[in-house]
């Protein structure tokens, strides 16, 4: 042991880029809240290593050039331990290459681009891990619910024709394929269009058991408008936005029987999940989103890693990553696969009677 009494640390820090200003800052402000909760659970019990967390949170705007331009300017300070999350898809996707030249891990928790996971572990950047599912495997545990309950057979895809709609047309062709079974139609749209009569008249034709809608905003509302006045009939499936059918449409169970999947729900009954909703309302006045949970078990995560450092030096956390063994309030406990994603239990709702109802969990 040294004669002199070594003088303390300072804090342990995080570099934050996501949007605080623009279009999507209210899921920032929730990526926000989520992570400032767990900071101050971890630092209530001595923080890591003998030394307290912080997180410095930089705007991006939800922009990829303005992700560079932050994560750059964090990552020349060299006082960040690791980078969390960017939030948009795009933004994690630009900033993979920084962290991966800095040798720094990153920590995305929102993003859902099933790219970010391929490009990543033995996909080449092995200091980025993805807490939350792709959407890849998102539609992988969506199938492997509906081929359970002999309802994969006969699904029909229409989506825009951009990076979002092709996603998920490939995404549930690969986990179709995995079960011997393929899409009845696949038809896109232009963004933007006026009349969908066309598309929905052969739709309508081929009677499939189930649409999988990719649409979103004014698009999304003018489909099932105009499917709604068609007499569609046919409930849906994919990623459906619940929240954006027209109340009135939504109330008349026209809907009903459509099967869809979310990462996250508030309502999930386990006591992890309703001690953390107690938490996060108390404390912020509104109740959390997948965005909050995210964070919140993302950032969990991180901190777990860097207890388990033994130095929390970035190379050191990365390893700690790769051993990851967390319990999730959702059930599973978490381990990153080889392209460093976790794959926890997805949740499954239907529409019944004109409500959203939660039927159970499939792993993504």
């Amino acid at each position: 042991s040294t004669a002199f009494a070594q003088a303390p640390a300072g804090p342990i820090v995080i570099g934050a880029s996501t949007p605080l200003t623009g279009g999507v800052s209210h899921f920032g402000q929730h990526a926000r809240w989520g992570a400032e909760l767990v900071l101050e659970e971890a630092n209530a019990k001595g923080g890591a290593l003998g030394r307290k967390i912080e997180i410095d949170f930089q705007d991006n705007r939800c922009n990829p050039a303005e992700a560079v331009k932050s994560v750059t300017q964090m990552l020349s300070d060299k006082k960040y331990v690791a980078i969390f999350d960017g939030l948009c898809s795009s933004a994690a996707l630009a900033i993979m290459p920084l962290i991966e030249r800095a040798n720094i891990p990153f920590v995305v928790a929102n993003a859902s681009a099933t790219s970010i996971a391929e490009k990543s572990g033995v996909g080449g950047n092995k200091w980025t891990f993805k807490v939350n599912p792709t959407d890849a495997s998102m539609l992988d545990a969506l199938v492997a619910w509906l081929d359970k309950d002999g309802k994969a057979g006969t699904i029909a895809f229409l989506g825009e024709d951009t990076d979002y709609g092709r996603a998920g047309s490939a995404g549930l062709e690969a986990a179709l394929k995995k079960r011997d079974r393929k899409l009845v139609m696949a038809d896109y749209f232009q963004k933007g269009t006026a009349d969908y009569t066309s598309v929905l008249t052969k739709l309508k034709a081929r009677k499939p058991g189930l649409l999988a809608l990719y649409a979103i905003d004014a698009d999304f509302q003018n489909i099932i408008k105009q499917w709604y006045s068609l007499g569609g009939g046919i409930p849906l499936t994919g990623r459906v936005l619940v929240d954006q059918v027209p109340k009135e449409i939504m109330a008349s169970g026209f809907l009903d029987g459509t099967t869809s999947v979310q990462p996250y729900d508030p309502s999930v009954d386990t006591a992890g999940n309703k001690e953390f909703v107690a938490t996060f309302t108390k404390k912020y006045n509104v109740p959390p989103m997948l965005i909050s949970f995210e964070s919140y078990e993302a950032i969990n995560i991180l901190i777990d890693a860097i207890r388990r450092s033994g130095d929390a030096s970035p190379a050191k956390i990365r390893d700690a990553l790769e051993k990851t063994k967390y319990q999730s309030m959702l059930g599973p406990l978490l381990e990153f696969d080889a392209n460093n994603l976790i794959h926890n239990n997805a949740i499954i709702f239907t529409i019944k009677g004109g409500k959203v109802v939660l039927v159970g969990m499939s792993k993504t």
